[in-house]
């Protein structure tokens, strides 16, 4: 089943959801065995002596007679002819389809992702969900290039890969591998007594190896496996509710981090967590089965920093504050910022950013951003809004490079020079943040302008982009209306070089997707529905704006 394109995501503080199973007509499965009722030995359900589930006598699954999995009929699956987007992609339009701000209560949570980008030099990948419901592939793998000044296309669409229902992740190496991940829509079907309890199942999640021809190298059916590794992993159940999903590669390793339910508690209650899987990017071997324990985690980052992998999340319960971890090797669970309000309160008045790497600074390392309520209190300013309770501001923290090396509860991890405070009652203890604001939004709220959707991306020397989206409340005070995608040009000590500017007002950016740095500018991909294309928006440091169809 395709997912609807209006998608709207809402959970409490306690999820029990319904569940829905994934396309198993595009699975490649092997552990199933030959269930078909053909006369041969495979698992397909077609005549052929092959393991594909065509009627050619080629080993691909697609329907043209080359040997490669693409979707066109030469030999290569890297063609020099430019593949129309149009020909395998409904894409996700965020103009149509991702309108909550502010006063959202779906906006508490992270969002599943959309558009997923990978770079590789000057060209990139992306995952992209399809929402054309007359083709029988959920998802398009797709490797895009550029073509000349201001002209991308694209080179490779595979669509006869595995897939379930949604897509979660992708990543790639130097070598041209792309790994991604999907997992299962489940949510219609949860309940207190489904899944049972102790049972690992099939094709919940998959993570997959694609190489650069096109070919798949490993298919790792995600909970099976991790219940074949041994000490009786946490199972996967309801990927991405309340929540996201990452993928990222670091040397010769993955990690997939997401949301999920957990077992049904002593009062038959499912709580809403996060979960990470590490994989070796050699054969899909599980090589860790947990990391940090964060519940409930409503939106959630992971990254390689050349050591190992830095989670970053946004943390309403267990702990109540933005985290930031290195799980590999083990550090704990670190804040980077204390949010305000009572333990499992839901409401985190927070969006989570994500974490830049500063490259010329032995002492700190990593810059994080959020967007939050520059104010201290939980009750609501604003008469038309129960969930508001001030103005959101972009706020910025500097973490020391060996910040896994410190207290973390002593908070001698993040840098006191910076030049702002807020002070707030977090679970029930007063506490202190250390920061810098980025923007200025009326501390009194009576504007009620916020800043949403913050993205922060490094493009050398030690600077940066900040994007973020811009909502007020309209006149009368009767909802939020986006007023455009805004940034800023920072240094990595948060010194403002350019801006705050209005980029464009046109386009929204993901809530549930990353930027990125694409030559030297920061970037990011949105989809036309109505035209069926990408979009490549960049912006330079100067923060010139300009926007590239992809067709």
């Amino acid at each position: 089943m395709k997912p609807s394109i209006l998608v709207v995501l809402f959970l409490t503080l306690i999820v029990v959801h319904p569940f829905i199973h994934g396309c198993t007509d595009n699975r490649n499965d092997a552990t199933h065995g030959d269930s078909d009722s053909d006369a041969d030995s495979d698992a397909d359900a077609d005549t052929d002596s092959d393991s594909d589930s065509d009627t050619d006598s080629d080993a691909d699954s697609d329907s043209d007679t080359d040997s490669d999995s693409d979707s066109d009929t030469d030999s290569d699956s890297d063609t020099d002819s430019d593949i129309p987007v149009s020909s395998v992609l409904l894409p996700f339009d965020a103009n149509e389809s991702d309108l909550s701000g502010p006063d959202g209560w779906g906006t508490t949570y992270g969002k599943r992702p959309e558009i997923i980008v990978s770079v590789s030099g000057d060209a990139f990948d992306v995952l992209a969900q399809d929402y054309d419901d007359s083709t029988s592939h959920t998802c398009v793998l797709m490797h895009i290039k550029p073509k000349g000044n201001d002209d991308y296309r694209v080179s490779q669409a595979l669509t006869d890969l595995p897939m379930l229902d949604r897509v979660m992740g992708l990543a790639s190496d130097d070598q041209g591998n792309r790994y991604y991940a999907v997992g299962i829509d489940e949510s219609d079907d949860i309940s207190t007594d489904y899944p049972p309890v102790g049972e690992y199942r099939s094709d919940i999640v998959r993570v997959v190896k694609v190489d650069p021809k096109g070919d798949v190298v490993f298919n790792i059916d995600l909970d099976i496996a991790r219940g074949q590794a041994g000490d009786d992993p946490e199972r996967i159940i309801n990927p991405m509710v309340a929540a996201t999903a990452r993928l990222a590669y670091g040397n010769g390793s993955l990690a997939l981090v997401h949301g999920l339910n957990t077992d049904p508690d002593s009062g038959d209650v499912r709580h809403q967590k996060a979960l990470t899987t590490h994989l070796s990017a050699e054969d899909g071997s599980i090589e860790r089965t947990a990391s940090i324990w964060c519940s409930h985690s409503f939106d959630q980052r992971v990254f390689h920093d050349g050591t190992g992998f830095i989670e970053y999340h946004l943390g309403d319960a267990y702990p109540r504050y933005v985290v930031l971890a290195r799980v590999a090797p083990d550090s704990g669970s670190y804040p980077a910022f204390y949010i305000k309000g009572n333990l499992g309160a839901n409401n985190t008045h927070t969006r989570l950013g994500n974490v830049a790497l500063i490259e010329d600074d032995a002492t700190y390392g990593y810059l994080a951003l959020f967007a939050t309520e520059s104010t201290s209190g939980t009750d609501p300013v604003m008469g038309n809004f129960s969930s508001i309770a001030g103005p959101r501001n972009l706020g910025l923290v500097r973490i020391a490079a060996n910040f896994e090396e410190l207290d973390g509860q002593s908070l001698e991890h993040l840098d006191p020079s910076l030049p702002d405070t807020l002070e707030v009652n977090s679970s029930g203890t007063d506490r202190t943040n250390q920061l810098q604001w980025l923007t200025n939004y009326d501390l009194d709220a009576s504007s009620g302008t916020s800043a949403e959707r913050p993205k922060l991306l490094p493009i050398g020397d030690d600077k940066y982009i900040a994007l973020w989206e811009q909502w007020s409340v309209t006149a009368g005070n009767n909802y939020y209306a986006f007023d455009g995608v805004y940034g800023l040009a920072i240094t990595a000590d948060g010194d403002i070089l350019k801006g705050p500017d209005l980029i464009t007002d046109a386009h929204h950016l993901h809530r549930g997707d990353d930027a990125f740095t694409l030559n030297g500018n920061a970037a990011w991909i949105t989809g036309d529905r109505a035209q069926k294309a990408l979009y490549l928006h960049l912006v330079d440091d100067a923060l010139a704006y300009k926007k590239i169809t992809i067709e």
